[in-house]
């Protein structure tokens, strides 16, 4: 193998590696050709490296900076060669570790790429693909390029985005704009013991901002739930169901861990009035410092839902009050058969 074109043009590279399957140089030079050939400065990101064939026959063709992510060890050495025998090593880093929890590093650093390589084992899923793809709109800069390779022609919308894939003999190459591929999801977390007519507005209002929007049930351990995660967030499925794009999930761990594994680059919270402020800034500067990729966005309450709060519904509830127009319609009886001094379960459902 060698590089084709370029300030590198000629040299070759190290011999391939024990498991490596590396891209060969038929293909590559096709795809420089669809790229545009050369290039003037800004970065590329080699996922899945393996020699960094991709990733340096990019600077060689004028990106000014490459990050090289691979697991194996052997092939990171043949990396590091490489970037040695071609002179770019003073411009380049080597990222040892699993693809996703590299982006999620590489994302809270604030990285931006103009061009992203991802040649994952043939083994693994489109499906699993399609999910590295939601962290990837966050690394991209606009006019961005991402070019995944593939042993078999994708299903059409695989990848769940727009795309132009072509075949080069055993190999399939798909190219993905930014523009087509940027999907804004958002995390909306709460414990929503129970999910109450405020929550469904917050969500409804995050769904017509976001492509997406993740709703995230949560635990909370300074209170005692009556129903578990998993009830609670087949109650918010209920009254979501109509809304085509938000899924809801249950979350364990921490809120930015949550949502970097979504692909989500927002933390949507709902503001009731002046004393929610202070506790929310807290939390949205923790999360912050805990991972600054990710944004916290505040949706202000509408008028007749400051005063709601999920526990004065179980109050009001549990003393036997009226809680119609408090949480949705769709799910009034079960809380009132949950909250009302009951032995808290869901009965018929």
């Amino acid at each position: 193998m060698r590089v084709i074109a370029g300030t590198a043009g000629g040299v070759r590279l190290a011999p391939v590696p024990k498991g490596v399957r590396p891209t060969g140089d038929r293909v590559r030079e096709a795809v420089f050709n669809a790229l545009g050939q050369f290039f003037d400065g800004g970065s590329v990101l080699d996922l899945y490296a393996g020699t960094g064939a991709l990733g340096i026959e990019a600077m060689s063709r004028g990106c000014g900076r490459a990050v090289f992510v691979e697991r194996d060890r052997a092939a990171r050495r043949t990396i590091s060669e490489n970037l040695k025998r071609t002179g770019f090593a003073d411009r380049a880093e080597v990222v040892a570790g699993d693809v996703g929890r590299a982006l999620g590093r590489l994302a809270d650093r604030g990285e931006r790429y103009d061009l992203i390589f991802a040649d994952p084992p043939y083994r693994i899923a489109a499906s699993e693909v399609g999910g590295m793809l939601s962290l990837l709109g966050a690394l991209l800069v606009p006019g961005g390029r991402v070019v995944i390779e593939s042993g078999e022609a994708p299903p059409e919308d695989a990848f769940g985005r727009k795309g132009v894939t072509r075949r080069y003999g055993g190999t399939f190459v798909t190219v993905l704009e930014r523009s087509d591929m940027t999907m804004r999801i958002a995390v909306c977390p709460g414990s929503f013991d129970p999910v109450t007519a405020g929550h469904l507005d917050i969500i409804r209002r995050a769904a017509r901002i976001f492509d997406h929007v993740v709703v995230a049930v949560g635990g909370n351990t300074r209170k005692s739930p009556r129903l578990s995660p998993r009830e609670r967030a087949g109650l918010i499925e209920k009254v979501t169901a109509e809304i085509e794009n938000v899924s809801v999930e249950v979350m364990e761990g921490l809120l930015v861990d949550f949502a970097r594994e979504q692909g989500a680059g927002a933390i949507v919270k709902g503001l009731r009035a002046v004393s929610d402020f202070e506790s929310e800034f807290e939390q949205a500067q923790l999360n912050r410092t805990l991972s600054p990729g990710i944004e916290t966005v505040f949706i202000m309450a509408a008028s007749e839902h400051s005063f709601l709060s999920s526990s004065a519904v179980r109050e009001i509830a549990s003393l036997g009050g009226e809680v119609r127009g408090l949480v949705p319609d769709g799910i009034l009886e079960t809380v009132r058969q949950i909250y009302s001094g009951s032995d808290g379960k869901i009965q018929g459902s």
